[in-house]
């Protein structure tokens, strides 16, 4: 496997992505992977038979998500801006028996001249795009790259979550190997959240090490969203409450979209 580092990449993001698998550990991937595969299967609009199992999953990260999906059969294709994060996506997909490929893109400028049955995008990455006219740029690249039948997938972070549960409060923890401090700064006007992280990675027995990461995101009214996606070409958007099949509701934390290209 080539390596995916290149000059010029933020010394902090690297460091991120050896401590991203530890601090998400808590995340119950299996049931992501079975929402993922349950909507797909009651939403795809595929006239006749269903092309082959191959995914497109935008801002893969480390690939714990598309591990799973390659241990279900599928073929699997991931995207992500942070060559170290593709780096050891690769090294734990390559030890599954399996069709992989990974791309070091920005998604805002995706194109892989390629398209695939289903696209997803997860983990509230599309609250990283500041700007509705990014968002607007990114749906338009996922529809190019999507199957006529096909659907994509995306969960957002909602401003109740913004507001209720991130606001202005300070958050830490601790894992075997790492720590975290995590400062957030809300700035309601702009739809904002500013994260200003202190991540303290173990070196050498009880010797850490400290870095500090900056996130910015920004949360959508769920209305926005729709109207960006059938801008972009969509027939069909439809917005859920995470893991239900419910409308989605002023309380929720997360809620994830479907977005259908006509068949």
């Amino acid at each position: 496997m080539p390596s995916f580092e290149q000059n010029g990449v933020n010394q902090a993001y690297r460091d991120f992505a050896l401590v991203y698998d530890e601090m998400m550990r808590e995340l119950d991937y299996p049931a992501w992977v079975e929402y993922v595969l349950f909507l797909y299967q009651n939403h795809t609009a595929f006239s006749g038979k269903a092309p082959g199992r191959s995914l497109l999953d935008l801002a893969c990260g480390t690939g714990s998500f598309m591990a799973l999906m390659m241990e279900k059969g599928w073929k699997v294709t991931g995207v992500d801006q942070s060559p170290s994060m593709l780096a050891i996506a690769g090294d734990k997909l390559g030890r599954i028996k399996g069709d992989y490929r990974l791309f070091h893109q920005d998604i805002r400028e995706l194109d892989l001249d390629e398209q695939f049955p289903l696209i997803t995008c997860l983990c509230d990455s599309l609250n990283y795009l500041l700007l509705y006219g990014e968002l607007q740029q990114v749906l338009v690249h996922i529809y190019h790259h999507l199957l006529p039948g096909g659907i994509a997938i995306a969960d957002f972070n909602t401003e109740y979550k913004y507001r209720e549960i991130l606001g202005d409060n300070t958050f830490c923890a601790v894992f075997e190997n790492s720590a975290y401090i995590w400062a957030n700064y809300l700035e309601p006007a702009a739809r904002l959240c500013r994260m200003e992280i202190d991540f303290f990675a173990r070196e050498k027995g009880d010797l850490f090490r400290h870095f500090r990461e900056i996130h910015c995101q920004r949360w959508y009214e769920p209305a926005e969203i729709e109207e960006a996606a059938l801008k972009a070409g969509f027939s069909r958007v439809r917005c859920f409450s995470a893991f239900t099949q419910q409308p989605h509701q002023p309380k929720d934390e997360r809620i994830f979209f479907v977005f259908t290209r006509e068949a």
